[in-house]
């Protein structure tokens, strides 16, 4: 289990650097520089982390796990994208309710991350890659 959160960890911290250079890439390369383009190139790095994340967390992290393809490929990535929203969703509500206690923004910010890794690690061990799961 301590083999897989620290491939969790590589993974994901890996998928927020992916994230990271294509908002540069979209911004400084592509010139989205308006508000409505830089909102734009945040949900198409987000997807495109997301999907970046997802096939590194399938071939490295639960890299144990049989493989399917297909449909059930289909559902898994559906489930791991499900997972985020749910994540983001936490981050959303944790975020405003340390702000309003008066918590520094960047340490709210941590706070938000740690707690949205651990509950991915949760969600992705039991319903995105279970082994269970997969040998259905």
């Amino acid at each position: 289990m301590i083999k897989r959160i620290e491939k969790f960890f590589v993974t994901g911290l890996s998928a927020a650097v992916v994230n990271l250079l294509l908002m540069v890439l979209f911004v400084e390369v592509f010139h989205f520089k308006t508000y409505i383009l830089k909102n734009i190139a945040n949900v198409l790095a987000i997807f495109l982390s997301i999907i970046y994340n997802f096939i590194l967390s399938r071939l490295l992290t639960w890299s144990e796990i049989p493989k399917k393809h297909g449909k059930f490929l289909l559902m898994q990535f559906v489930s791991f994208g499900l997972a985020n929203m749910i994540t983001m969703a936490l981050r959303v509500v944790v975020f405003a309710w340390l702000e309003k206690v008066g918590i520094n923004y960047l340490l709210n910010v941590t706070i938000g991350i740690m707690l949205a890794a651990a509950l991915s690690f949760i969600l992705y061990d039991k319903l995105v890659f279970n082994e269970k799961m997969d040998a259905e």
